[in-house]
């Protein structure tokens, strides 16, 4: 099959969405389709053009998939308008690029403006496009924005893109359920296939040095990786590690990554001896930290339960590491751990109750050993990247028949 594949995120961005839809273009193109990619400007988590990238268009190969960069409109993070900007202009620099009649299209969203026109696009001329759902907007708005009218406009939006579509891929069971009971998706137009472990251990640094190097002698480690945005309220985190300061604790917080919220929570956390903040790290390092801390962590703001399901939890699990996840106890991502048997769910935005968490998994070795192999063993059970890329391309081999098969008869 030909397949185009068109999100504002993929390689070199390191975290977030781009490291599913860059593995997922080449791993359909090693299953031998024909794969080409329409994307954005390196600019994720920092929200800057941080590879100085110029002219309005450029094409390169990355590991033997066509890509094709758009220039667009940086935002700053959130769902303001320079959010809207960013989604508007890369949509449009997408929509009008050519597109070398594929027999299929994926476009990821978020984002959701920008799938709308793609959307808009196969409808005009007769092309299959598809959209694969990393986060849902509306959920999103209504828990991170805290605006129901908000909330309800984009279901509204959001479910007139996905029934416009020709199917729709969702990457966990609620938003299946969401997305069909919700907003209207015929149930035999949803595919569900979970997102899988991009990291690979077997290429990582050595951990004791990256542990050494940013938490020196720190008897114990948790640490949070990726995006550092509103969903995240990773001033949770900072609170705790003012809080270990207070009790004189033996464990040290680490913030991976980058994203909108950065410059505000160092700011916050300034003068926290428990503390570290971590810059966004290459791949060799990054697996290194994952496999030199004690504890994982997944922090998410009050209230959030729908919206979404944290990348980063794939790359936890099959570090066979405790995770502690504080998150509301009827979450999409409380769900996922659960299932993962990866460790304790504790109530968001609970300062203390994350530190006693983390103290205690630290008490109990045999414990956290158990929730990380747990966690190890769901990942190699459920979160394969093979099975995901033959589920995909079978899905999308239905599709393309389907289309075939009514083109046939209309050319009767």
């Amino acid at each position: 099959m030909k397949i185009l594949i068109i999100g504002v995120n993929y390689a070199p961005e390191i975290s977030g969405i781009a490291p599913y839809t860059t593995a997922m273009a080449e791993g359909l193109a090693k299953q031998g389709h024909q794969v080409n990619v329409i994307t954005g400007v390196p600019h994720y988590p920092q929200w800057s053009n941080y590879t100085n990238f110029t002219g309005l268009t450029r094409t390169e190969n990355i590991n033997g998939v066509n890509v094709r960069r758009v220039r667009h409109v940086i935002g700053s993070g959130g769902m303001g308008l320079s959010r809207i900007l960013q989604e508007l202009t890369f949509g449009l620099g997408a929509a009008l690029s050519p597109w070398h009649r594929p027999d299929v299209v994926i476009a990821v969203s978020p984002a959701l403006i920008s799938t709308g026109l793609q959307v808009l696009r196969g409808r005009l001329t007769g092309m299959p496009v598809t959209v694969w759902v990393q986060d849902l907007y509306s959920n999103g708005a209504r828990e991170i924005g805290g605006s129901n009218v908000k909330g309800q406009v984009l279901g509204r939006v959001e479910s007139t893109i996905l029934k416009a579509s020709a199917g729709v891929l969702v990457i966990h069971d609620r938003f299946r359920r969401h997305v069909v009971a919700d907003l209207g998706v015929k149930d035999e137009d949803v595919c569900v296939s979970r997102n899988w472990s991009h990291i690979n251990v077997d290429l990582a640094a050595d951990p004791t040095t990256v542990r050494r190097k940013y938490f020196g002698d720190a008897p114990l480690v948790a640490i949070h990786t990726g995006n550092m945005g509103a969903k995240q309220y990773l001033e949770n985190v900072v609170e705790a590690a003012r809080l270990a300061d207070q009790r004189g604790s033996k464990v040290v917080f680490g913030l991976v990554g980058n994203g909108s919220r950065r410059e505000a929570l160092e700011e916050l956390g300034k003068g926290i001896d428990h503390l570290v903040f971590v810059p966004s790290l290459d791949d060799a390092e990054y697996a290194a930290m994952l496999q030199c801390a004690d504890v994982l962590l997944v922090n998410e703001k009050p209230g959030l339960r729908e919206s979404a399901v944290p990348s980063k939890l794939t790359s936890y699990f099959i570090q066979g590491k405790p995770v502690v996840a504080a998150t509301e106890p009827d979450s999409a991502t409380s769900d996922e751990v659960r299932a993962a048997g990866a460790g304790p769910i504790i109530t968001p935005g609970d300062p203390a109750a994350l530190l006693d968490a983390v103290e205690d998994m630290a008490g109990s070795v045999s414990r956290a050993s158990q929730y990380g192999a747990s966690a190890r063993r769901f990942a190699v059970e459920h979160l394969s990247a093979d099975s995901a890329f033959q589920r995909v391309s079978t899905w999308l081999a239905g599709l393309s028949a389907v289309r075939s098969r009514v083109n046939t008869k209309e050319m009767e």
